[in-house]
């Protein structure tokens, strides 16, 4: 839930156990995917996980865990993280990913941000898949630096796109806007308005990848213009792709935003306590009705379950999830 350093790390047997419960709950909700599909990506982020102090501990786990299903699905772990790990740890924990997403921050002090770039080299030596995301910081102390920044990897043919920020640090000038031009394109910036939180109008989603919002891909877009009501009363699939395990509390959620339940209230879906019965739940409506449930939006603002499919019925959303179920 952030930067918090006044709370102790999560437990590792903890984390171990709701690892388990998350490959389990996964293999279910693959049974009801064409094999396409079958594709998980697992995003380890906090707060920065690398600072726990077992963390190559637990990155060694994913695989272990991982066995006895690597043949039924496909799994791609990924790290979002500020790169700011020792040289010898770095190298471990990058026997356990098979791609890297790197944010940097430039309000960080100058020998974080050396680590970064160091660490940064070696996944490109590896040849580890990786991104960089940059935070486009607008304060006038950060500004110049994340411009200089994206400059930096585009000389040097880095991976990297711009990210602009949510909440209330997501807000930019006229200036910032006609300087972003260098790193977007314009139509993609219409929708920012002045000195208003950018997470209001639109959603950038995941730094920058581009999203279709009408079923023509040649017309994707990297920043997703939504009205005052985001995408409430609509049906949602972000269940059937999204699932999020907070291992300090030790709670599942759609997903890191989205926190629509079954029963269209808000809330975690399950705990680690009564996971196992959550997931045996979905095996049922599975082999019932052969396809996972889906949601229907109570909430206001829709973040990082953006990308999810999703109609304003549910026949339309139906139709839509043949692309990737079994059955509709």
């Amino acid at each position: 839930m952030g930067h918090d350093n006044s709370i102790p790390h999560p437990e590792y047997d903890k984390s171990i156990v709701m690892l388990k419960q998350l490959y389990e709950y996964t293999d279910v909700m693959m049974s009801a995917k064409k094999n396409h599909a079958r594709d998980a990506a697992m995003n380890m982020y906090g707060g920065e996980a690398i600072f726990h102090p077992r963390f190559v501990d637990i990155a060694e786990a994913t695989s272990r865990e991982y066995e006895k299903y690597s043949d039924s699905w496909r799994l791609r772990r990924r790290l979002t993280t500020n790169g700011t790990a020792t040289e010898k740890n770095w190298k471990k924990i990058m026997d356990h990913l098979e791609g890297v997403t790197m944010s940097y921050h430039t309000y960080g002090p100058p020998k974080l941000k050396t680590l970064f770039k160091k660490n940064l080299e070696h996944l490109i030596d590896i040849k580890k898949e990786y991104d960089v995301v940059v935070l486009m910081y607008p304060h006038e102390d950060h500004w110049d630096e994340c411009r200089s920044f994206l400059r930096y990897c585009k000389t040097n043919n880095i991976n990297a796109r711009p990210r602009l920020l949510d909440g209330g640090k997501g807000k930019y000038s006229e200036k910032h806007i006609d300087e972003l031009v260098e790193f977007f394109r314009p139509e993609d910036l219409n929708h920012i308005k002045p000195d208003a939180k950018v997470s209001a109008d639109g959603r950038a989603c995941c730094g920058g990848r581009p999203l279709c919002t009408n079923g023509n891909l040649k017309t994707a877009q990297t920043l997703v213009p939504r009205g005052a009501q985001g995408y409430k009363g609509w049906f949602c699939s972000a269940n059937q792709f999204f699932i999020q395990g907070q291992n300090v509390t030790g709670e599942y959620f759609t997903n890191k935003d989205c926190h629509v339940r079954l029963d269209q209230t808000r809330g975690p879906i399950a705990t680690i306590d009564n996971m196992t019965e959550y997931t045996d739940r979905m095996r049922r409506l599975i082999t019932k009705n052969g396809a996972p449930p889906i949601l229907k939006c109570v909430q206001d603002n829709c973040l990082c379950g953006t990308c999810a499919p999703k109609a304003t019925t549910p026949e339309r959303l139906q139709e839509i999830m043949k692309i990737y179920n079994t059955t509709n």
